[in-house]
């Protein structure tokens, strides 16, 4: 199994494309937050994105994510004046996608902006462990082979806005996260985190048994053998590398399942209980409300009425 597969699969809600922008100098945008988590690609162009006072620039090629909420400012150049992000689209009525005109008529830039949302976003181990900023540059070894042309097609999806253009651009925005994820898993070795723990040669074993089989009763002695190394040792590395102990992981990710269960599953509370691990709906239902705030009763309720 790919956990990374089956937490994007299985969390992922939805991919927005906001747009393409076509910019000239001199321009500025301000971001004061997003409901997403946001990305930019520079598919022609220069940028300097300042996030909390750092200065971060953007050549043609290069990718940027952004946690969900995050205050920025995109500019062609750091002294430039910078419009709040919502004047911008007012042009279209305030609508995302198409092709989006902006600047003072100078150098041009453009950049393709897009947002990915998730659920259960506080128990999802991939949000919760995401950096505030992902950056790729375009030229990032292997990557740089793919990413220019990737860009050329999304720029033309969004230029052609074609029947599916949409779908088309959000689906190729969903395999630069992917590239994105492996670039900076691969170019900060020493970070802690997710997605550091599910690439290691052992540890990873041991996530992909969680994942699996999220009901099994696993132990740590369990999980010590599946990563073939002893359970002191692996207790050690485990909450090193992740940050969380191996049964905290492993309640996370039950109750995470559980809440993906109850949004889509037909099943009663007992079935998911079980399905996860809980032996009694009242075991089960006790830590689902410590995590989530409320009942898995009330939980699936509030999402049958459009409440979350």
């Amino acid at each position: 199994m790919d956990v990374l597969t089956e937490v994007l699969r299985d969390g992922m809600s939805r991919t927005a494309i906001y747009g393409r922008l076509e910019l000239t100098a001199p321009w500025g945008l301000r971001v004061d937050g997003t409901r997403r988590l946001a990305f930019y690609a520079v598919a022609r162009g220069a940028v300097v994105l300042d996030v909390h006072g750092n200065k971060v620039p953007l050549g043609t090629g290069d990718l940027v994510f952004l946690q969900k909420g995050l205050a920025h400012t995109l500019k062609d150049h750091a002294r430039s004046r910078a419009a709040n992000v919502t004047e911008v689209y007012a042009q279209r009525g305030g609508r995302c996608g198409g092709i989006i005109q902006y600047g003072g008529g100078g150098a041009p830039t453009t950049l393709i902006s897009g947002g990915f949302e998730f659920d259960t976003t506080a128990l999802n181990p991939l949000v919760a462990h995401l950096p505030e900023v992902i950056h790729v540059p375009g030229d990032a070894g292997d990557v740089v082979r793919w990413l220019e042309s990737t860009l050329r097609l999304m720029a033309f999806e969004m230029h052609t806005e074609e029947p599916g253009y949409e779908l088309v651009a959000s689906r190729i925005a969903d395999v630069l996260f992917v590239h994105a994820l492996r670039s900076h898993v691969k170019n900060n070795p020493c970070q802690v985190g997710w997605l550091r723990a599910i690439g290691d040669a052992q540890l990873g074993v041991a996530f992909q048994r969680i994942h699996e089989a999220p009901g099994e009763p696993w132990t740590v002695e369990k999980l010590a053998r599946a990563a073939s190394m002893s359970r002191a040792a692996f207790a050690v590395r485990f909450t090193k590398v992740l940050g969380l102990a191996p049964l905290a992981y492993l309640t996370r990710w039950r109750m995470h399942r559980a809440a993906e269960l109850l949004a889509v599953d037909g099943s009663n509370i007992s079935a998911i209980a079980a399905n996860v691990g809980y032996e009694t709906e009242s075991a089960f239902t006790k830590v689902f409300k410590r995590h989530l705030g409320e009942t898995p009763g009330a939980y699936r309720r509030r999402l049958r009425t459009g409440g979350g």
